[in-house]
């Protein structure tokens, strides 16, 4: 890391610093392979934002380190990157993982950077289709905040070329509802509506709630300088547990002198115990540790898997950056998840709602084909129950007097394992609603 400590906490705090020119460029000679694909996507989108792109930089890396050295800038939430400026937060990433890897924060990387190498993969394609340049700029510009859609929307124009249609976008409409894309497959033209759901607002809720539950009773165990792993599974919604429900059974485990404590009852069965810091502290005699990361989780608890809900204070020291310990002191790490069917059925959002937008945006003279995407990260038991819904309402969904023929819902699941790298998977479902034509996009996957 090229700045010093004393400097990255100066520039966390939003003092103006000079900085060296190696902070965002790759080591001479290189350590690691070059990603053709995700260099194009990324110089060509940050080319649409000129000289700005520094000054969005910064403030990507400022943000990051900001969060490892415990200054939130009044972000309740505790996220480490700019939420007015998510597309900036992005090619951050893609640029971390080109030429400046001690930036790259795993979790967001293995989200963003599948998607940006697909779009790198069809850029000679895209660049024919008409409108394309209007749309970026709205993506890196009025868009910054939720680019997510406009990405999904490259996409899917971009699985239309490689089928030889004829894609055009669409002018934002003023005042008037409108589709995505204009696709056009041998003699049919398609009206072409794209959707991008987020995480459900409900998943959110619940993981700030655990917040308050659980740091009363890590604080506590951080005081005795104890290092502690717990495990519980809710049986009621976390809205419905009283806050100190955690907290007392840390004090319950403490006051037994017992190693650890199982427990068992209407709320929830879990266990609070002893937690050995051995295996991280023997991987960190070879190498510094992301604090963050999933290779951190495995060393703490055993095991890692992908998903899997995580909260967890460490007590370390660094020595090239704040974001990776070199010598670790003391931890807490609590790892949970909440069984009751309330929690499995809200997080498990369904899709006919965004269905039914898309359906108001398709026009009535020409069939119609919508394209939901959504990120697949609940967990399995929501995840499971999200696509046996989805499905359901496919079957069952009444398009009206719209020719709407077919809906494609596109699951994409990423994962930063513990060895390292990204892994994505896609899951496509489809539908025919109306018609009888010819299918209009083989093969259905937008990434892999």
């Amino acid at each position: 890391m090229p700045l010093s400590m004393d400097d990255l906490r100066r520039l966390a705090q939003g003092e103006d610093i000079p900085l060296p020119r190696e902070l965002f460029a790759s080591p001479q000679p290189r350590l690691w392979a070059d990603d053709p694909d995700l260099r194009r996507a990324f110089n060509w989108l940050k080319g649409f934002m000129g000289a700005d792109w520094e000054r969005r930089r910064i403030v990507a890396f400022a943000r990051l380190h900001a969060s490892a050295l415990g200054i939130n800038q009044g972000d309740e939430k505790g996220r480490f990157y700019d939420p007015d400026d998510m597309i900036g937060w992005y090619l951050f990433q893609a640029e971390a993982v080109l030429d400046h890897l001690w930036n790259v924060e795993p979790m967001y990387a293995s989200r963003i950077v599948p998607v940006l190498q697909s779009i790198g993969r069809s850029l000679p394609l895209l660049l024919s289709a008409a409108g394309l340049d209007d749309r970026v700029k709205r993506l890196v510009g009025s868009e910054r905040k939720q680019p997510n859609g406009g990405l999904f929307e490259l996409l899917v124009a971009a699985a239309y070329l490689r089928r030889r249609a004829r894609v055009s976008f669409r002018k934002e409409p003023r005042n008037a509802k409108s589709h995505d894309l204009d696709v056009i497959i041998g003699d049919v033209a398609y009206a072409v509506e794209c959707k991008r759901m987020e995480t459900s607002k409900y998943g959110e809720d619940e993981r700030m709630q655990m917040r308050v539950l659980w740091d009363p009773a890590s604080d506590l165990i951080s005081a005795l300088g104890r290092s502690a792993f717990g495990n519980v599974d809710f049986k009621v919604p976390i809205s419905d547990v009283h806050n100190h429900y955690l907290i007392g059974k840390a004090q319950e485990w403490l006051a037994s002198r017992m190693p650890s404590i199982l427990w068992d009852d209407d709320i929830g069965s879990g266990v609070v115990g002893d937690m050995d810091l051995e295996p991280l502290q023997t991987a960190l005699q070879d190498g510094e540790i992301l604090a963050a990361g999933s290779l951190a989780i495995k060393l703490l608890t055993g095991r890692y898997r992908r998903h899997e809900s995580h909260l967890q204070a460490i007590k370390f020291s660094s020595e090239s950056s704040p974001r990776y310990m070199s010598e670790c002191e003391q931890a807490s790490i609590l790892r949970w998840k909440c069984s009751a069917d309330a929690s499995v059925n809200a997080k498990a959002k369904d899709v006919v709602a965004k269905l039914a937008q898309a359906l108001d945006q398709l026009p009535g003279d020409r069939p119609g084909i919508v394209h939901i995407g959504l990120e697949a990260v609940e967990g399995d038991a929501s995840e499971a129950a999200r696509i046996e819904r989805v499905l359901a309402s496919l079957e069952r969904f009444d398009p009206k007097e719209k020719p709407l023929e077919f809906v494609y819902v596109h699951y994409f699941i990423p994962d930063s394992p513990p060895e390292g790298s990204f892994e994505f998977e896609e899951r496509v479902d489809w539908r025919r609603i109306t018609g009888n034509g010819v299918r209009p996009l083989k093969p259905e996957t937008l990434i892999v």
